[in-house]
């Protein structure tokens, strides 16, 4: 009955979502918490402007792929989660302001995203890997490879 508000009651002060109230904003339910909040189309029980600035905040610039958390390492797991947010706050803010947002592309650097989940989670001997270094980790990251546009793959040479 009152599942949004509990829901809009796990957004952190930086504007993420936690597991419950209270609790360190992540990716992983960032994205599902704000999924289910369209869904249950209460998404005006939130403060959009401070999920935006801290989901922009999310890609590191030398990686080029996504973090999960403040402050912890970038990886595909969650570069899948944090770059799926995008699309999900596009749809929400854009009706009210359509001038607001790019229509060719989203706030991120779809480009960096790119290189990371390709050169850094791409390993030969066993498929995709959450991030550089981690062989372990196979399955996640291979989803975070087929969900984004690769705007350039057509140009890239791969030996």
């Amino acid at each position: 009955k009152n599942t949004g508000e509990w829901i809009a009651k796990c957004q952190t002060f930086e504007g993420g979502f936690g597991s419950r109230p209270g609790t360190e904003a992540h990716g992983g339910y960032t994205f599902c918490s704000l999924a289910a909040l369209i869904l249950l189309n209460k998404t005006h029980l939130i403060d959009k402007e401070q999920l935006l600035h801290w989901a922009v905040h999310r890609q590191m610039r030398f990686e080029g792929g996504f973090q999960g958390r403040t402050n912890k390492m970038v990886d595909g797991c969650y570069s899948f989660w944090q770059g799926g947010v995008f699309p999900l706050l596009h749809h929400i803010i854009s009706p009210g302001n359509p001038d607001c947002l790019n229509k060719d592309g989203w706030l991120f650097s779809q480009v960096a995203l790119q290189d990371y989940i390709l050169f850094c989670c791409q390993y030969l001997a066993v498929g995709w890997s959450t991030s550089l270094g981690n062989q372990e980790t196979t399955i996640t990251a291979a989803t975070a490879s087929v969900v984004y546009p690769l705007p350039s793959i057509h140009s890239m040479t791969l030996s």
